[in-house]
């Protein structure tokens, strides 16, 4: 069986630097947008509650997959 792993491009820490340097951009871009749009909307107070509340569940969801990738990466070196 061929070894897969004797043919790659990038390295396990530039990938996992990469990952976690887009879910970071991403997350900061996806609120600041969010927080954009919502000023633009004509929203009641309730609206604008849930809106910024659930517009902030996104963002962070990518920083704990930003955080959660070197684990993940530790994980896969580990098993092979």
């Amino acid at each position: 069986m061929k070894d897969t792993n004797s043919h790659r491009i990038t390295s396990d820490t530039f990938d996992t630097k990469l990952g976690q340097a887009v879910c970071f951009i991403t997350s900061v871009l996806v609120f600041v947008l969010s927080m954009w749009k919502l000023t633009r909307l004509e929203l009641d107070e309730s609206q604008l509650f849930f809106g910024v509340l659930l517009s902030g569940c996104v963002p962070l969801l990518c920083v704990v997959v930003g955080l959660l990738l070197p684990v993940a990466m530790a994980e896969r070196k580990s098993k092979a």
